[in-house]
């Protein structure tokens, strides 16, 4: 069974996702010593507003999917919430927008745990094409002694700007240490 990061909304065709991540990871990771970790450039991250039509701020998202991930994967590195939640969400704008504010800090600092990384790298240089405009980015994350390979899945939002939509974490349970 695949583990996967979903943004709020499910994309038909895709393989069955679980919306509760917590939960999912609950019984298997100890989130204490991630939580205790964290910081963030702000003190708390934004509730559920309702997003304007067909547009974001000009201070998320990425000209590209290459380039989301990129900026995610280092306020993932940076412990920055605020951050990462500038360039997660689906083709309806940031989840930040769309979840609670407490739903949203808690898989923040889950995805955050499963992909602190001392580096990474693109295992192929361009991305698969999915149907509906996604592309899907092959990615090797590794933190000390340990290397996984998951797969990225970017979106254009509102206004065109690129967002991490999906990640699979089935591969980097070992990270969360």
């Amino acid at each position: 069974m695949e583990h996967r990061i979903p943004t709020p909304t499910p994309q038909p065709a895709r393989p069955v996702r679980i919306f509760g991540l917590v939960a999912l990871l609950g019984a298997s990771l100890t989130l204490g010593g991630c939580a205790r970790q964290m910081v963030s450039s702000e003190t708390s991250l934004p509730g559920a507003a309702v997003p304007s039509a067909g547009s974001m701020p000009a201070d998320v998202g990425a000209a590209n999917g290459r380039a989301a991930i990129d900026a995610f994967l280092k306020a993932v590195n940076t412990q920055d919430l605020q951050g990462m939640s500038a360039y997660w969400g689906n083709s309806k704008g940031l989840a930040r927008d769309q979840l609670k504010r407490d739903e949203l800090e808690k898989r923040l600092i889950v995805m955050q745990c499963l992909m602190q990384h001392d580096k990474f790298a693109y295992a192929e240089d361009r991305p698969r094409l999915i149907a509906g405009g996604l592309q899907e980015y092959l990615v090797e994350l590794t933190k000390g002694k340990i290397s996984a390979r998951t797969t990225f899945t970017t979106v254009t939002g509102p206004g065109g700007k690129w967002l991490v939509q999906d990640v699979d974490v089935s591969k980097l349970r070992d990270f969360c240490t």
